[in-house]
């Protein structure tokens, strides 16, 4: 009975504990809004090396972490296949979401419609001049 009590054995049992509570919580997804599922990821807090959290996306592209600090953290996200992300976002010192950097499309869409409409209209004048003196020089 001494035996099954000793403390080796109970050593290797893994605990747990459920809680709720403040989690900063990322959703990673495609133009199309497809899932950026099961792919990896680096969490590092602002001026270090070695990953605060590393892991894989879930099913539905979510990545969540616990700060433990009042920092800036820097997140990566990538595929196999080259696709990826690098963004950061800041907590304050309740160790809440305080700022993220925009996605790409977010900050700088609508000066890409601009200028696609820009280099279409002109596009499109182009080839209405050059008909044009097509014909004149036809007559």
């Amino acid at each position: 009975m001494l035996l099954f009590l000793s403390q080796p054995i109970w050593a290797h049992d893994l605990q747990y504990a459920v809680t709720d509570g403040k989690a900063i919580v990322v959703k990673l997804f495609f133009m199309d809004n497809t899932p950026f599922s099961y792919e990896n990821y680096e969490i590092y807090r602002e001026k270090e090396a070695l990953p605060f959290q590393t892991g894989r996306t879930d099913a539905h592209g979510y990545v969540s972490f616990i700060p433990d600090a009042s920092a800036q953290w820097h997140i990566k996200a990538f595929s196999e296949d080259g696709h990826g992300v690098v963004f950061d976002l800041t907590t304050n010192d309740d160790y809440a979401l305080a700022q993220a950097d925009k996605p790409f499309v977010d900050r700088y869409g609508r000066i890409i419609i601009g200028l696609g409409a820009i280099f279409g209209i002109f596009g499109l004048l182009s080839l209405w001049l050059k008909r044009k003196r097509k014909n004149n020089e036809n007559n």
